[in-house]
């Protein structure tokens, strides 16, 4: 049984749990398992709080399955996904969404994951600032979330089926020209300490060259270049990529101290010296006369240059570590050169 109170402020002048005149926050105290539990309720209306009391009692205490709340079953999904091998960078994006889904529950009273419908989780997606693709791959983990939940039988059916994908804008495809890539190069070279202009040299040259992800380049180990050939299993999708670096990449990277990373003293996370080096990149896009200008878009012209020059798709996509050729087309199936080269024979042929 739910038991509400008020929970003063110090400011009120009310002492007493059971006085209801205030306006202080209103809690809601149950034993679960053995174990006691407190929570807001969401409202500061004793008769609101009354009613959201009798429907919580109603849809999660008195339910036929086992009764979990958001915040138990947010904490054993992230368990599971820790067991099931999730790289920690997805399970940070699974933790992102779970909080926010636990401190709207708690907001507005939502405290089992029986009382959480179409209609709430809709109201949930409309508190997002997320836009776009970021939207759409959170509505993707909020999914996997409550199909987990429905799997262990703590809820009769899976509300986040129902919540409609957004419209999702198509990713523009940027590459740098050759051009730009000297006045980044360029740029490089103002960075006030001296041994961070040999480093950011070597690391654009490394990311034009090769197509890897920040992630990837920033942590690179120095034993994975072995004479002429880059060999690595990538973070984001664990695929094995090997090709030859550009000599000119060869020989900034030969530049740096010997060690046992390029661009990390290993000490610092991998989060933090990603967006380390990726407010470096900003600086230096600005000085380049390139602002607006992001890291991915060395990887998009490796791939761009790649398909231009006649290399299949199929290999630009195992020179990416795309999982599936399906993700290369997605993003560059307008740069092949045979494609190309097709449309403009179709608009001299209408001649």
């Amino acid at each position: 049984m739910l038991v509400l109170h008020r929970r003063h402020t110090r400011a009120c002048p009310h002492r007493s749990r059971h006085h209801k005149k205030c306006q202080c926050s209103i809690w809601m105290d149950w034993k679960l398992g053995g174990k006691r539990i407190q929570k807001p309720i969401g409202t500061r209306d004793w008769q609101v709080a009354q009613m959201r009391a009798r429907e919580i009692e109603a849809t999660g205490l008195q339910s036929e399955t086992s009764p979990q709340t958001v915040e138990a079953a947010a904490s054993k999904f992230l368990l599971d996904a820790e067991a099931r091998g999730l790289r920690e960078s997805s399970r940070r994006k699974y933790r992102y969404v779970l909080d926010q889904l636990v401190e709207f529950g708690q907001q507005h009273g939502y405290i089992f994951l029986s009382q959480l419908g179409v209609d709430e989780l809709r109201l949930f997606r409309q508190s997002w600032a997320n836009q776009n693709l970021s939207a759409q791959k959170k509505l993707e983990n909020l999914r996997a979330f409550f199909r987990f939940c429905h799997d262990s039988d703590w809820i009769k059916t899976n509300p986040a089926k129902k919540i409609k994908t957004g419209r999702v804008d198509s990713v523009q495809v940027l590459p740098f020209e050759d051009s730009d890539i000297e006045k980044i190069l360029a740029a490089c070279l103002t960075h006030p300490i001296k041994q961070r202009r040999v480093e950011l040299k070597a690391l654009v040259l490394l990311m034009r060259h090769s197509g890897l992800r920040i992630g990837d380049a920033v942590t690179l180990r120095q034993d994975r270049i072995k004479d002429t050939m880059l060999e690595l299993h990538t973070a984001k999708s664990g695929t094995k990529v090997r090709l030859p670096l550009n000599p000119r990449a060869l020989t900034a990277l030969r530049e740096l101290p010997h060690g046992t990373y390029f661009f990390w003293n290993g000490k610092a996370t991998r989060e933090s010296i990603v967006k380390i080096w990726e407010r470096t990149f900003q600086r230096v896009f600005i000085k380049a006369g390139l602002a607006g200008a992001h890291s991915h878009q060395f990887r998009h012209t490796f791939a761009v240059h790649l398909l231009q020059a006649g290399v299949s798709m199929q290999n630009v996509s195992a020179l990416l570590a795309h999982r599936s050729i399906k993700v290369t087309e997605k993003y560059y199936a307008a740069w092949t050169k045979v494609r190309q080269e097709g449309l403009e024979e179709a608009v001299r042929s209408a001649w």
